[in-house]
């Protein structure tokens, strides 16, 4: 008797662990074939459209094979104009800094995921990308604000902040070298799909160097970018990108560097590809 419970208990435990590789086995291939049925659009490398401002701060939105880029740069006095963008979609973006004349480039529709925003592009014309440089509608100069450049009296200052879906670095009047990566924000190995960088040189005599890494499946991390921002200038970069991956952010230069600015990474989550809002 004895040994026929002792049977049974075997059989019992043999078949709950076969259970539990089945249902690991399982779990896992979904995940596989979740990650498999993402349709990565197909883009080609492009200039959408340059937007100038009255400050002589350019704005420009390209496509690139891994995803979209929206970048800015001007004088360090107007850092911060264009900080009444940072939730928006690109697509938003556009839409805020034009007027309703001007046509919409069907990349930044395609890739929107917001309907009321795309049935709102929609009543505009559209175009594959424009070939001149257009004016800033003069709706968003009468909301834009600059009040960055006072932090560059101010005392020196570091804070970081983690949100539902982002890591925020935030550097006033710094003067020595940073790195800061997506791994801030815990629970994701550090995989993101957008990083976004804002800074303005506070030096009157030398440049600043920002460096942007991607880290690849395998293998080392990779130098994507080195931004040189001149005296008394600033840079606005925001990379959405189709897949997750590990980044990397540093802002270096010569020893009386100092400038104010920020970092962020987000879209940890599992999110669809569409809608790239930065």
């Amino acid at each position: 008797m004895k040994n026929k419970i002792k049977f049974n208990l075997v059989r019992i435990i043999v078949i709950f662990t076969l259970f539990l590789c089945y249902s690991c086995s399982s779990e896992e291939d979904t995940i596989h074939k979740n990650e498999e049925s993402i349709e990565i659009p197909v883009l080609t490398p492009k200039t959408l459209v340059t937007i100038e401002l009255p400050s002589n701060t350019t704005i420009t939105f390209k496509t690139e094979t891994d995803g979209i880029v929206f970048e800015a740069s001007g004088d360090s006095d107007n850092f911060g104009e264009l900080d009444g963008l940072d939730d928006l979609s690109l697509l938003d973006r556009f839409l805020t800094l034009t007027d309703e004349s001007i046509a919409v480039p069907t990349d930044l529709i395609k890739l929107e995921e917001d309907q009321k925003i795309k049935e709102k592009a929609l009543q505009r014309a559209t175009i594959e990308k424009h070939s001149v440089n257009l004016s800033v509608a003069k709706s968003f100069l009468n909301n834009a604000r600059k009040d960055w450049l006072d932090h560059c009296g101010d005392p020196k200052v570091n804070n970081n902040f983690t949100g539902n879906d982002h890591y925020k670095q935030t550097y006033i009047n710094y003067n020595t070298i940073v790195t800061t990566s997506s791994l801030g924000k815990s629970g994701y190995n550090g995989k993101c799909r957008k990083v976004q960088y804002s800074v303005s040189n506070c030096s009157y005599t030398n440049s600043l160097y920002v460096s942007y890494y991607n880290y690849p499946k395998t293998g080392p991390k990779k130098l994507y970018s080195l931004v040189n921002i001149p005296k008394r200038k600033h840079k606005y970069y925001s990379k959405t990108y189709f897949t997750s991956s590990k980044k990397e952010v540093q802002i270096a230069g010569a020893q009386n560097k100092r400038f104010v600015g920020y970092v962020i990474f987000s879209k940890y989550k599992n999110s669809s590809v569409g809608g790239l809002g930065l």
